[in-house]
């Protein structure tokens, strides 16, 4: 009587075990099929985002405009004031600077900047935590200045392509302060 009952139970486990498995190899493709609809779908979102950043292409600011120059006779940083600035606190190594701009390569060509869309939105950034021309180049810079920035690949992003989409070789910035703590 005893086997005969271990006998069912055991027929019972592999049956519930054959169901579930059964079940199992049926639905997880279901599962597994949503979740990669749902990553295709935040994927062609995030495409859908960088190509509308894309379409507003960097523009100059008001007043000014890229022109390609000689990267080879970039050898060292040089700051230009094309405005005199209006405010009386100098910006320091560490300061955190706020500021409309735009640079370009050796070609002339706009990688970055603050206006896009016919709107200039000033960004502010510590001198600290970017590249070394431009911690060297806004230091002493005041609110209200317009600043001309030349700086050699060295003090910009290199000389050599790193994979990174940044530009390589000497870049010129057009920065214009708008705040300086």
């Amino acid at each position: 009587m005893a086997t005969r009952t271990g006998q069912r139970v055991g027929i019972w486990i592999i049956a519930g075990v054959m169901l579930f498995g059964t079940l199992g190899a049926f639905f997880l493709p279901i599962l597994m099929n949503d979740n990669a609809n749902k990553e295709a779908e935040e994927l062609q979102a995030l495409q859908e985002q960088l190509e509308q950043q894309q379409s507003q292409a960097a523009e100059p600011l008001d007043g000014y405009s890229a022109e390609s120059f000689d990267a080879n006779a970039v050898t060292e940083l040089k700051v230009e004031t094309l405005k005199e600035p209006s405010g009386e606190t100098a910006a320091t190594p560490s300061s955190t600077v706020t500021a409309n701009y735009f640079g370009w390569t050796s070609d002339g060509q706009i990688f970055d900047s603050s206006k896009k869309g016919g709107t200039a939105t000033p960004v502010p950034f510590g001198l600290d935590q970017v590249i070394p021309g431009w911690t060297e180049g806004l230091t002493g810079a005041k609110t209200g200045g317009v600043y001309k920035l030349t700086i050699p690949a060295d003090k910009a992003y290199g000389s050599t392509d790193d994979g990174s989409g940044r530009p390589v070789g000497p870049l010129v910035f057009i920065v214009e302060v708008t705040n300086v703590e």
